[in-house]
């Protein structure tokens, strides 16, 4: 059992409605999960993923949301894995095979390498992507919930409020709070993956 039952109880109480049935209270928190899994994108959601292309292309992770990493097999490197690049479509397929190696795009939910393929053995490739938020249910458990449980339920009540008659205001104001906190956790985020870095100072040129 997880604390699903308990967080519908708490959107029933803070909307002052408990008329709702499950299947409509269950229907906001499923919103809200849609809603994060749009805009949120933190160290939480991250996941790894590796495989095998043959063929230059590989399908994406059902649950793919955004890159955050991507690197090959290559014997040459220190580590036996080399950091590939993003390049846009129009630029990528100009490339020839030795120039594309250092490469790849995305199409829909396909990836693409570049460099000559493997047909045979095939080349792996790892990647670190954004993955979408938990499912909260009775038998899955959520992150979203134990770490930011003002953001779910604030998204959720914004939905609920979308959809009832007279309660455009408060769900604009919800949906006011819920953007600043996305936006905070995001940034948060961004900054915590050089904050172990050191600051580099720019050199001022003297003349004279």
């Amino acid at each position: 059992m997880t604390d699903f039952s308990d967080f519908k109880a708490a959107i029933k109480d803070w909307a002052n409605r408990e008329d709702w049935s499950d299947v409509l209270t269950t229907s906001y928190v499923r919103m809200a999960e849609q809603k994060l899994n749009q805009d949120l994108r933190i160290d939480r959601m991250i996941k790894a993923s590796n495989n095998t292309v043959t063929d230059r292309c590989a399908v994406l992770p059902d649950d793919w949301l955004a890159m955050n990493f991507v690197s090959i097999a290559n014997s040459n490197a220190p580590n036996g894995w080399m950091p590939i690049r993003y390049k846009s479509r129009d630029e990528f397929f100009q490339l020839t095979d030795c120039n594309a190696y250092f490469y790849y795009t995305i199409s829909g939910r396909t990836i693409t390498f570049g460099g000559t393929p493997n047909t045979i053995e095939g080349v792996p490739f790892q990647i670190s992507y954004y993955g979408e938020v938990p499912v909260f249910a009775d038998d899955t458990n959520s992150w979203v919930y134990t770490k930011f449980q003002n953001l779910y339920l604030f998204a959720a009540l914004m939905h609920a409020d979308l959809h009832a008659v007279g309660e455009e205001n408060s769900a604009l104001a919800l949906k006011a709070q819920v953007d600043d906190a996305i936006s905070k956790l995001n940034a948060q985020h961004l900054f915590s993956k050089s904050s172990g870095s050191r600051i580099t100072r720019t050199r001022t040129r003297s003349f004279g």
